[in-house]
């Protein structure tokens, strides 16, 4: 408590900052003095770095300081937007002019100057601050070329979700898309400056991340969720395009068609071979859930780009290649004997698998063991339809729907 001085006090502290208005919030109504030091809180935002956007807050009028409520919890978002790199150029003459949009719940909120004749090395290490109340849903970054003689041309976007348990990102590379297709990446780093409070308590996560290479989630997903986490940079996740992203103009150079097996097949598991193109993905959040994995981390691996596969019979063996969202992942499958698995962790498994006939199909068995757990994969082929159900060993499980193309 302030004592008998307390009077004199808040009077040094008004004349000191000149805003009586600041301290008549702090400290109740006229004549009510705080019940301790603790009781007076002031918004960051009063003292936030030269640049931050305030989403309408004018810094210039002392009334329009914000003061936080007792208990209310500062969600600041900070988006560094550092630079691109383009597989090709979009431009049909001369060098590109690029520059970088940032959308934030359907909501255009800033963009970054063009970078002259950076053609496709762009750099623009351009700050954005958040600071409304709570993170934006999503956020897209979408890469142009300014042309002063027709319409910008449109080089690529990601999505990415957001969560207040996402932590900071670091200089992250996002893969860019356009129409499918990956047309190069763009670095970003992304700050929540929030505690944890969503669904999965942060002991959950934490523990999650404490154990690391002790779970396996079966597929690319391992691979997907240390991405997300930080722990895996070697690899980079596509996302899936939504609705928001530009299509861009129909005379606009396409990138090359992703190369794709044509065989039908034959022999062993004939009803498998071929090219498959993912239309589904069911159960996935809950088995996520169940794993003890966070809220940012589901997401991220929610929104990863759906795969497509290509099985060949190799004689010896089946090739297995899962065009997934963190690139080309191949397995070689023998039937009927034992064979050596690592999966996105490099944990060690041992796996039979086991092709079963049906009228209208066949189902494939793989059936892994290691330990950090134990896990199965069934693929069901029916007719032109293939159904994936991953079976974690404590139950849970989560599956894909495919159709031959």
């Amino acid at each position: 408590r302030f004592g008998p001085s307390a009077a004199s006090f808040r009077h040094e502290l008004s004349a000191m900052f000149e805003i009586s208005g600041l301290f008549g919030t702090c400290c109740g109504e006229p004549g009510n003095v705080a019940d301790s030091p603790g009781d007076l809180q002031v918004d960051a935002s009063a003292r936030a770095p030269v640049g931050t956007n305030f989403s309408g807050l004018n810094t210039a009028d002392p009334k329009d300081v914000r003061v936080e409520e007792p208990g209310a919890i500062s969600r600041d978002f900070i988006l560094e937007v550092h630079s691109a790199t383009l597989d090709r150029s979009f431009a049909k003459v001369g060098w590109m002019d690029p520059y970088a949009t940032i959308t934030a719940d359907s909501v255009e909120v800033d963009k970054t100057k063009p970078d002259k004749s950076a053609h496709k090395k762009p750099k623009w290490d351009m700050q954005h601050a958040f600071q409304s109340g709570k993170l934006p849903k999503s956020i897209m970054i979408a890469v142009w070329d300014k042309n002063n003689f027709h319409k910008d041309v449109f080089c690529g976007a990601v999505t990415i979700p957001c969560s207040e348990d996402m932590g900071a990102l670091e200089a992250k590379d996002f893969t860019l898309t356009k129409k499918g297709k990956s047309t190069g990446t763009v670095r970003l780093t992304l700050k929540a400056l929030v505690p944890t409070t969503g669904a999965v308590p942060e002991s959950a996560t934490a523990a999650f991340r404490q154990e690391g290479r002790q779970k396996t989630l079966g597929g690319e997903i391992d691979q997907i969720i240390a991405w997300a986490e930080g722990t895996h940079n070697d690899v980079q996740v596509t996302l899936q395009e939504n609705a928001e992203h530009p299509e861009g103009t129909p005379d606009e150079e396409e990138g090359a068609v992703l190369a794709r097996m044509q065989t039908t097949g034959g022999g062993s598991a004939g009803p498998l071979m071929g090219s498959w193109k993912c239309v589904d993905t069911f159960g996935l959040e809950d088995f996520l859930k169940a794993s003890g994995v966070g809220m940012f981390q589901r997401k991220v691996a929610m929104a990863a780009r759906w795969p497509a596969w290509d099985w060949s019979n190799e004689g010896s063996h089946i090739l297995f290649i899962n065009h997934s969202a963190i690139g080309d992942l191949k397995e070689e499958i023998p039937l009927s004997k034992e064979y050596a698995f690592k999966d996105g962790h490099k944990n060690d498994f041992k796996c039979t698998a086991e092709w079963t006939k049906t009228e209208d199909g066949g189902c494939l068995k793989i059936d892994r063991k290691g330990k950090v757990g134990d896990y199965i994969e069934e693929r069901t082929v029916k007719g032109n339809k293939l159904e994936f159900v991953l079976t974690h060993s404590n139950g849970v499980k989560w599956g894909r729907t495919f159709e031959r193309e």
